[in-house]
């Protein structure tokens, strides 16, 4: 076909570029919804709250949205796909902007550096060592001889595990839990609300936390060559289901409340299934009272920890570990046991 002026019509490549534009804003499209989405001021219920747990893995769309429409443009150059191009383009930056913290640490990739060479070589300036473990050991029954493996081969000195169930603290004690953290905390139940901590140190049992669906229990532990007590808080928060999101907010604000009722110059550990990850506006605010996700410290908060031994990988970061100014964290891991639907967190500290 040929114009007015006797010159071809690129009408091939203006389709192509159309099909191009229609894919860059279908891929584009989650990620500007979740950009808003998290951006808004107000409390949001269900299943907006859900919606923001994907929200590191939209990237991905994004990116590949980005790539549509540079392609688009390319194929046949215009103000309109131009423009398309730079609102995907914008999309992108905010959600890189949005997570950009829990990939550098803060002080930059240098620190971190420093922190790793700290821990391969069991250095503890100024303070004790110390590891913790957390894992969500659920209802599916997860493997005890596993577990208390783990802890062992990692040197774990302190370990939370929310919803134990009296079933599953006989079996960990037959796999030799005890022997190798005989302090404990216990706050089992049958109905799978329950908590419980486990120490090489002395634990002090405090009152578990009031009033919260889950049971959370807490302990003070006296550490060696610790400057005071460290309190211990084995975290399990509601989670933010149909009609239960009014009590995952508030529980997530009351942490911060026994965090700020901590007594001064002494430490505290929260570490757990908080059910929330930084995405969440309430889990931000959680950390603005002063506590660090050690996570976050090390660059790896975007190591999703929910749902694993699952039909869809992994994608959210639910499970952290929290700590207070002082205490350095030197190392995060994240580790998949069998038999439950959380994965574990293990962090290296320093306790002053």
């Amino acid at each position: 076909m040929r114009n007015y002026d006797g010159g071809t019509r690129p009408g091939r490549p203006r389709r192509r570029g159309r099909w191009w534009l229609f894919a860059a804003a279908l891929l584009a499209a989650p990620g500007a919804g979740l950009v808003l989405l998290r951006l808004v001021p107000w409390d949001i219920g269900t299943p907006w709250v859900q919606l923001l747990s994907v929200f590191p893995a939209s990237l991905a769309a994004t990116t590949a949205g980005l790539a549509c429409a540079v392609a688009a443009l390319w194929l046949h150059p215009g103000t309109r796909r131009a423009f398309c191009g730079a609102l995907v383009a914008g999309v992108l930056a905010i959600q890189l902007g949005a997570v950009l913290d829990r990939v550098l640490p803060p002080g930059g990739t240098a620190a971190a550096a420093r922190s790793a060479a700290a821990a391969r070589a069991g250095a503890a300036p100024g303070g004790q060592q110390l590891t913790v473990m957390a894992v969500n050991v659920g209802s599916t029954g997860i493997a005890p001889d596993v577990l208390v493996a783990e802890a062992r081969n990692r040197s774990v000195d302190i370990l939370a595990l929310p919803e134990l169930a009296p079933a599953g603290l006989e079996e960990l004690d037959a796999a030799g839990l005890g022997e190798l953290l005989p302090a404990r905390a216990l706050d089992v139940d049958w109905a799978g609300t329950g908590s419980a901590l486990f120490s090489r140190f002395p634990l002090d049992q405090s009152e578990r936390v009031h009033g919260s669906v889950f049971y959370q229990t807490r302990a003070v532990a006296t550490v060696p060559a610790a400057s005071a007590p460290v309190h211990l808080t084995a975290v399990h928060v509601d989670s933010p289901r149909p009609g239960h999101t009014p009590f995952w907010r508030s529980e997530l604000r009351q942490l911060g409340g026994l965090w700020r009722d901590v007594p001064a110059g002494r430490q505290a550990i929260f570490l757990g299934d908080f059910n929330a990850s930084a995405d969440h506006r309430e889990f931000r605010e959680l950390l603005g009272t002063g506590l660090t996700d050690a996570a976050q410290a090390t660059g790896k908060a975007l190591a999703p920890t929910w749902p694993v031994n699952a039909a869809v990988p992994a994608f959210v970061a639910l499970d952290h570990v929290l700590v207070s100014p002082g205490i350095t964290v030197t190392d995060f891991q994240v580790v998949a046991l069998p038999g439950t639907d959380h994965a574990a967190v293990v962090a290296r500290l320093v306790v002053p």
